[in-house]
This record gives structure tokens, C-alpha cells and sequence, in this order.
């Protein structure tokens, strides 16, 4: 036991601050994502060496908290250039670089660029006008004559028409301006770049940088987009299959504040993979958090997309880190794995969340998530927002089509610590549905400004092993109240399996909690322990309390007891005993 928790300190320590490997240390040397040595339940005291020597509070704000941005735009701005139509609207149901290409299929290889295994170099595509030769160098991000969209582009269309089993388009190291984004509508086609360390600096020159400097940010941002796209030749593309994204870094200057789009978005896309990927949020100009564009996410997998994000870092993107998004019954939800991935510094205006997920079968493992926090605009200085892990269920987009519901997610073995929100929460703001068989194991949460593990709604729900400490407020918050009707769906059949809850409650400077409370039913905890190692440290003096609770919009709430709930074997420390039902009302 105290091996593992030497081990998972040192890891913590080095990661939370994004402390860089020692100079020297091979690709070999370095992990992507979170990797504990070895993950068991607590039996000991040792439990208590987890909680920061410092008093460390959770996190809350930082130095633009509560800084509003001054006459925020409601529209992206566009850029301007010889690539940009002077409507700012790019024309046609292609992306603008799609439309400036006058070959197709091999009609656009060029002598030279194939190599004897079929992989093609985009350098001999590049069209770069003479005063910005190719290189990694950061200046040519402020060019307003260089796209090299239409020549990738070409390469992918030459790339396409090889008869290998995989084809693949090779970015030699460097940096590489994108207008619009690259539309690799190809199945088994592959983008990568060289091989690429978690550790890797922006624009490291000896890595491929693709840099998004959208020409219309509502329209075309980011750097890759799939969805259903007409060819030239009036072929329609409902899904691509096998495509790969890998050893990429991607620098986002802009993005949307309409309509919610990714730096990659994959929709409809099957066994597709991005892998080895770093993706940061960087303005040409320096940006107030609350200025950023609020609409932009970083990795999106909608519309019935599957697959695997493995080994990626997803930094200061302004909404959601990843997005995973499709509605069963209307969409396929193929599973989808991400792990080993880090998701930090998500702090936009609007819903910024490290991980989000509306779609059935997801599989979260490995991954570190950390200082994410919310910065509304618009003069405002409150919001919903700034979670780790958030699992919810969503209104139905039109009549039509049903509502989508996070189902059959498991996520293991994952840190969520130091964001403004809760470490993890699962959520709906529907009447009928909510997140159903969601497993969640050996789940650390700490140093969050709000719950530790917060649930507002969910069924067929299973926490084993999850450790929560040093949050604002409870380390665990069942909680059926919503302001939908009282008759609602909320919480039912949770089950937490030998939690490890201490130290929690540090926002309350008076008084005393519960590190667990319930106001829900249906509810067991079985084993366990909810401790409180320093009586100086935070008011979590309680163990578990159960109450009643109000629900239902203003004017029409109702009371509600807690009815076949279960506690049996947990232990305390430095806490009071399960409490029996409290019902103030």
C-alpha cells in the first residue's frame, strides 16, 4: 500500500503542473496519460499521506477569474488574403481548398512524392510563395499569403488513388497553415506526422505542427473535418472507414461562437483513430479566457463516429477537451475507447468541460484531467462549467429524433483533480432520460471546487474503488433535486462499492458535513471508509447523511423521502457514524 501511494504522489506531483521530462529522457522514458503502478482498495492509514502537505485548497480560481471580456464577439472574426472570398463565406458544398483543386485520384500525384512503400510527402505539394520557405517557424502564422490547404489536399486525393491496403500522407517536420480545414473523406488513408512525445514543446521543430487559422472560423475551423461530403464527380460519402490521425501536434488560433465545432471533428466516421496528438488552444493575440471563441471543442467523435483516441493532450481549448456525441436509435454507437490521454486548462466561456460524454458505449481509462474551469463572457462572472468528466443525457434535437443518452460507459482508473466544477458528474436536462449503466472504477478526484463525485441524475450506476478528497465541497453528492417537473426521473439503482472519502468540504470555514450525503433513493453503500485525517483540515466531521429533499420548478415542488437506500461496512475515522434519515422540511 505504501508503495502505490508513493508512487501515485510522485505521479500526481509531476503531472499536475505539466512538469516538463528531464532533458534527455528518450520517447521511451515518457507515458501519455495517467499510470498508478498498481491500483488497489485503501486498508490502511497511509490514506491520509495522499492529502497535500501544504493545506493545498481546490481549485477555484485563477488570475482572470471573475475578468469579463470587453465587447465579446457574438461571431468569429475572418481573416483576410488572397484564399479568403471577399463575401467571407466559403462558396460550394466543399471546403475552399477542396474547390481550388483541379485534379482528382491520381490525376494529382507529382513525380517524386511517392516513396517505394506508397507513402506520399505533402512537401512537393506545397504552393508557399517565395518569402515563407517551409520550416517550423512560428512567423509564418502571421503570412497573409500562405494556405497550405490545397496542396495536402492534393496529396490525400493522390494518396487515395494507390491500390496498397493503407495509404498514408506523411508530414515531414515543420509548420503547416490551414485555411480551411483538411477533409480526408478516404477510407484506410492515414495523416502522420514523426513520432511524437507527450513531452513535446509547441511547435517543437522537429515535430509536424498544423496550425488552423480559419478563414471562416463559423464555417471551416479547425484542422480536420469528416461528415457526409458530395465529390466533384456528384459521389455522395455517407461514412469513411480506418482513417488514422497520428504524431500530429495542432495549434488552434480561432474558432466558433455559433455553432459548436472541433479542431477535429469525426462525424460518421467508423474504426477511426487519433493517436499521438497534442492540441493547443493559441490566439495569434493574446486572449482573455472569457474571450475565447466558446464553441470551440478540441477532439469531437459525433453523428454515430467510433473508435480510439489514444495518447493525446488537449490544452486550453475553450470548450470541451473531448466531445463524444450520438444518439442510438438515430445514429450508430459503435464503442469508443479513449485512454492514456491529458485533458487540462479547458477555460472558456461556455460549458468548459475536460470530457464529455452524450453516446453509448465509451470505454475512459488512464487518463489525467486537471485545471479546467469555466470563464463566462458577456459580463458575466457565473456558469455552468469547469468540470472533469461530464455524462449526461440531452434534449431531443428536433421532434423526430430521440434524445440523446450517455449508456454502457466505463471509466477506470483516471485522475480528475484541480478543476473549477466537480471531478465527475452525471447529469440530464430531460424529463425522461438520464445516464444509464455507467461503471465507474478506481477513479480519483481531488482538489476540485465543487463535489468530488457529483450525481444528478443516473440508473444502473456503479462506483467501485473511487477515492475522493480534498474537494470545496462533498467528496460524494447524490442528488435527485431539479427544477424539471417533480415527477422527473433522477437517481436511482447507484451503487458505491468501498469508496475512500476524506478531507473534503474545504469551501466551509464553519459547521459540519457529511463526506457523503443522498438525497435519493435507491441507493447502497457497501464497505469502504470516510475519514477526516486532521481535524483542522476542512469540515467534513461526518460520515454519510441521508435527507429529504424539494423537487420540481418553482411554485410546484414536492417533498421527497429517501426510500431503500442500503449502508453496510463502512468504516470511520476522525468522522461520526452513518447518520439515519434527516428530514428538515
Amino acid at each position: 500500500m505504501k508503495t502505490w501511494i508513493g508512487a501515485l504522489l510522485a505521479l500526481v506531483s509531476a503531472r499536475a503542473g505539466a512538469t516538463p521530462v528531464p532533458d534527455g529522457a528518450g520517447l521511451a522514458d515518457v507515458q501519455w496519460g495517467f499510470h498508478p503502478s498498481t491500483l488497489e482498495s485503501a486498508e490502511s492509514e497511509d490514506f491520509c499521506s495522499l492529502d497535500a502537505p501544504d493545506a493545498e485548497p481546490p481549485y477555484l480560481a485563477d488570475g482572470t477569474t471573475g475578468v469579463a471580456c470587453p465587447d465579446y464577439a457574438t461571431a468569429s472574426p475572418l481573416c483576410t488574403g488572397p484564399f479568403c472570398p471577399a463575401s467571407g463565406v466559403c462558396a460550394g458544398t466543399r471546403t475552399l481548398h477542396e474547390d481550388m483543386n483541379d485534379c482528382q485520384g491520381a490525376g494529382c500525384c507529382l513525380p517524386g512524392s511517392i516513396d517505394p512503400d506508397g507513402v506520399v510527402n505533402v512537401l512537393p505539394y506545397l504552393a508557399r510563395p517565395a518569402g515563407w520557405p517551409f520550416s517550423a517557424g512560428a512567423l509564418v502564422d502571421h503570412s497573409t499569403s500562405v494556405d497550405d490547404s490545397p496542396g495536402i489536399a492534393r496529396a490525400i486525393e493522390c494518396a487515395a488513388s494507390l491500390s496498397t491496403l493503407r495509404r498514408t500522407v506523411a508530414f515531414p517536420a515543420g509548420r503547416y497553415v490551414l485555411r480551411t480545414p483538411l477533409r480526408p473523406h478516404y477510407d484506410a488513408l492515414t495523416l502522420e506526422g514523426p513520432e511524437l512525445s507527450p513531452n513535446a514543446g509547441p511547435g517543437d521543430p522537429g515535430t509536424a505542427t498544423l496550425v488552423a487559422i480559419p478563414c471562416n472560423p463559423e464555417q471551416y475551423p479547425g484542422v480536420i473535418q469528416v461528415t457526409r461530403v458530395v465529390r466533384p464527380n456528384g459521389a455522395v460519402v455517407e461514412a469513411v472507414s480506418g482513417l488514422r490521425i497520428r504524431n500530429l501536434q495542432i495549434a488552434l488560433t480561432e474558432g466558433p461562437r455559433k455553432t459548436a465545432k472541433g479542431g477535429i471533428q469525426l462525424n460518421t466516421c467508423s474504426n477511426c483513430k487519433v493517436e499521438n496528438v497534442i492540441m493547443r488552444y493559441s490566439p495569434l493575440a493574446p486572449q482573455l479566457p472569457s474571450c475565447k471563441p466558446g464553441n470551440l471543442d478540441g477532439i469531437a467523435l459525433t453523428w454515430g463516429t467510433g473508435g480510439i483516441i489514444r495518447n493525446v493532450i488537449v490544452d486550453g481549448v475553450p470548450k470541451g477537451g473531448i466531445y463524444l456525441s450520438s444518439i442510438a436509435g438515430y445514429h450508430d454507437t459503435p464503442p469508443i475507447l479513449v485512454e492514456n490521454c491529458e485533458i487540462r486548462n479547458i477555460d472558456g466561456p461556455l460549458g468548459a468541460t475536460a470530457i464529455k460524454i452524450v453516446t453509448a458505449n465509451v470505454t475512459v481509462r488512464n487518463c489525467d484531467v486537471h485545471h479546467n474551469l469555466v470563464h463566462p463572457g458577456n459580463g458575466s462572472t457565473t456558469g455552468n462549467g469547469g468540470h472533469g468528466l461530464w455524462i449526461a443525457s440531452l434534449p431531443r434535437p428536433s421532434p423526430e429524433i430521440p434524445s440523446a443518452v450517455a449508456e454502457s460507459v466505463l471509466v477506470e482508473d483516471s485522475y480528475f483533480h484541480h478543476n473549477g466544477g466537480a471531478g465527475v458528474v452525471l447529469a440530464s436536462s430531460i424529463e425522461e432520460d438520464r445516464p444509464r449503466g455507467i461503471r465507474i472504477k478506481r477513479v480519483r478526484s481531488a482538489y476540485n471546487g465543487t463535489h468530488g463525485v457529483h450525481v444528478q441524475a443516473g440508473t444502473g450506476v456503479t462506483f467501485r474503488d473511487i477515492w475522493s478528497w480534498g474537494n470545496g465541497y462533498y467528496g460524494v453528492f447524490l442528488s435527485s433535486r431539479t427544477t424539471l417537473p417533480a415527477s422527473s426521473v433522477r437517481i436511482g439503482d447507484v451503487t458505491l462499492e468501498d469508496p475512500l472519502v476524506f478531507n473534503n468540504v474545504l469551501r466551509h470555514t464553519s459547521g459540519s458535513y457529511p463526506g457523503i450525503r443522498i438525497e435519493a433513493s435507491d441507493v447502497a453503500i457497501r464497505g469502504g471508509t470516510v475519514a477526516r485525517c486532521d481535524p483542522s483540515r476542512g469540515r467534513q466531521s461526518r460520515s454519510i447523511q441521508q435527507q429529504c429533499w424539494l423537487s420540481g420548478p418553482a411554485g410546484a415542488q414536492a417533498l421527497f423521502h429517501p426510500e431503500d437506500n442500503v449502508i453496510s461496512g463502512v468504516s470511520t475515522q476522525g468522522t461520526s457514524a452513518p447518520e439515519v434519515l434527516a428530514c428538515p422540511y
